[in-house]
């Protein structure tokens, strides 16, 4: 199931504005910057990319799509976090550096083919990472998540509240204490720019390793 969302989301994003998700390069995912490294309290250590740490992408700001493009061809994705600790760990690199904010993998279901029962309502139970495909607990239940209690209305996120607009507010940023609330989950309209944080890829690693034999990842 979970991994049925992240395809979902492959076939929105190739119709909305004939945008499609980028492929890996080989020679961009051998030479991939790697800032640090995290192992979890699961045991999985994983690299990352800080796109602000990075002369060439210091100034950078993009759209959540590019974000996750520049991360794919480097065999990484915008950042997924499903503990805690790696949540912990993400908030803590983006407040030493004094980051705004940062674009994360985190997507709602809120399109064709989302329409199963157990992702209704969307704005509960629509969000997953889509870096990796996991599913993010129901925003109702605030102990599973990082959601700021507050936001542009005061209320507590996810709060849509671009909806009125016409900008459905479908991407999960981290902002650094944006509303005197910390450094926190709020959910941001999709075309917004902001610096980003990759991750490394097992799923894109492993693609470009089976098909480059002996290259060195």
């Amino acid at each position: 199931m979970i991994r049925h969302i992240a395809f979902l989301l492959l076939g929105a994003v190739m119709v909305a504005a004939q945008r499609r998700l980028a492929l890996p390069d080989p020679r961009s995912c051998a030479n991939r910057v790697r800032h640090a490294s995290y192992r979890d309290a699961r045991g999985v250590t994983h690299s990352y990319f800080f796109s602000w740490e990075h002369p060439p992408t210091r100034g950078l700001e993009v759209d959540w799509l590019d974000a996750r493009n520049i991360c794919r061809r480097h065999c990484m994705d915008a950042v997924s976090l499903e503990t805690p600790q790696e949540n912990e760990f993400i908030k803590q690199r983006l407040a030493r550096g004094n980051v705004r904010y940062i674009w994360t993998s985190g997507r709602k279901c809120n399109f064709a083919g989302c329409e199963r029962p157990d992702l209704q309502p969307p704005n509960i139970n629509g969000w997953f990472w889509s870096g990796s495909g996991a599913k993010i607990g129901p925003t109702t239940q605030r102990n599973s998540g990082d959601w700021s209690h507050t936001g542009g209305f005061g209320q507590a996120q996810p709060d849509n509240r671009e909806a009125a607009q016409g900008n459905d507010e479908s991407c999960l940023s981290i902002l650094n204490n944006f509303y005197n609330d910390g450094v926190k989950w709020h959910d941001v309209a999709c075309h917004h720019v902001k610096p980003f944080v990759c991750e490394d890829s097992d799923e894109l690693l492993n693609f470009v390793a089976s098909r480059n034999p002996g290259i060195r990842l």
